[in-house]
């Protein structure tokens, strides 16, 4: 068959925070020393917690605070996970429909293991010309426990010749275009498959797949 299957293990990323430092956005406390201002009491006294004009002064930064982090996630969720926009609109539900109905009952009854990812592509995806669309069955499997999103670069290059946008378990893409109108010829290129996390988009893992791109004319 023209399609490439591997089970791979997922290899999450971490991050490690220096003792001592503070994460998400915090700053290393500093003391300040200041001298009495006009309209302040000795020293640069400003009104306490418990007077009137501390009170309404506390209550303003701790809703700030609130608004900027609510404006920081949405910011975050929309733009750097595409929020609803980045599943791809070319995914079909079910799976490539090369396999026989049997293959197809088998992939439904495999599970796939926690922390493993099943990546399957046509491992020689042919074009009749640099514009034209070609056949890849870029699939996310049943089994799979992650969403997923595919690049394709040429590995001459480094150009990127496609990107899909996020397939759910159980979703194929059939037919792809590729970004730059290549010249007849055979192109090796990496097919690398990025692994989301269901719930909250992260990145979880990549593996990659050798593929071939074959422009006929």
């Amino acid at each position: 068959m023209a399609d490439k299957k591997n089970n791979v293990r997922i290899q999450p990323s971490m991050v490690q925070v220096p003792k001592g430092s503070m994460a998400s956005g915090g700053v290393p406390h500093m003391g300040v020393a200041t001298a009495g201002m006009p309209g302040q009491g000795p020293a640069g006294q400003r009104p306490g917690a418990d007077e009137p004009g501390g009170t309404k002064r506390t209550a303003l930064i701790v809703l700030g605070i609130v608004v900027a982090a609510i404006a920081i996630w949405v910011c975050v969720w929309l733009f750097a996970c595409g929020g609803p926009n980045m599943f791809d609109p070319h995914a079909q539900n079910g799976q490539a429909p090369y396999k026989t109905q049997e293959e197809m009952q088998a992939e439904l009854d495999r599970e796939v293991e926690e922390g493993m990812f099943n990546i399957s592509i046509a491992s020689s995806i042919q074009f009749d010309s640099g514009d034209a669309e070609g056949t890849a069955y870029i699939e996310n499997v049943p089994g799979n426990h992650y969403l997923m999103r595919v690049k394709i670069t040429e590995d001459a290059t480094g150009d990127v010749l496609y990107e899909s946008g996020v397939l759910k378990p159980n979703q194929f893409i059939e037919k792809i275009a590729l970004a730059k109108d290549l010249d007849e010829g055979m192109y090796p290129a990496t097919a690398t498959f990025t692994a989301l996390d269901e719930t909250t988009y992260e990145e979880v893992g990549q593996a990659g797949a050798k593929v071939v791109i074959n422009v006929a004319g």
